[in-house]
């Protein structure tokens, strides 16, 4: 689930303006490792309000591919986050690509959701992304992902 955050946060970064919140999605789904019962593999194309497409492709049931990547592709430029990078590409006032690479240590950020956990309960106010509703926007494509593979790649709404 949290690869849906980490994607609606990107999407949200890519533009000011709005019409970077997923509106709807259809895909199909797969299991490759019967331990992981019921779907292990996702593969999607989701539409946002601003009408604009992309695809998911998630898999836990592959051995030869591991780690997460998600990349946010717009005619400005790119962004490629990792758990321990981020680069982004885009074009210099001269039109020349520009390419910015940072690296991080790897951190899961539980403690840092704590210390903004205990943050909130001090001044009586959640930060953005604690908000439950943020939490059911991430479920609710999760389990659209789900419902559309089920149904041979039927077309989902999101509705929160």
């Amino acid at each position: 689930m949290h690869f849906v955050a980490a994607l609606r946060l990107l999407l949200r970064a890519a533009g000011t303006g709005g019409g970077h919140e997923i509106k709807r999605l259809a895909g199909f789904s797969d299991l490759l490792e019967e331990r992981l019962l019921p779907v292990d593999t996702v593969n999607a194309v989701a539409i946002t309000d601003g009408g604009k497409t992309g695809s998911i492709a998630v898999s836990f049931g592959t051995e030869f591919k591991s780690g997460l990547l998600i990349e946010i592709v717009t005619t400005n430029g790119v962004v490629a986050w990792t758990p321990t990078s981020v680069k982004v590409v885009s074009k210099n006032a001269a039109g020349d690509k520009v390419e910015d690479t940072k690296e991080y240590v790897y951190d899961n950020g539980v403690s840092n959701e704590i210390v903004a956990f205990g943050k909130a309960i001090e001044s009586g106010k959640l930060e953005e992304r604690q908000m439950p509703l943020e939490a059911l926007k991430d479920l609710e494509i999760l389990q659209r992902l789900l419902e559309s593979g089920r149904d041979d790649a039927a077309l989902k709404g999101i509705e929160v």
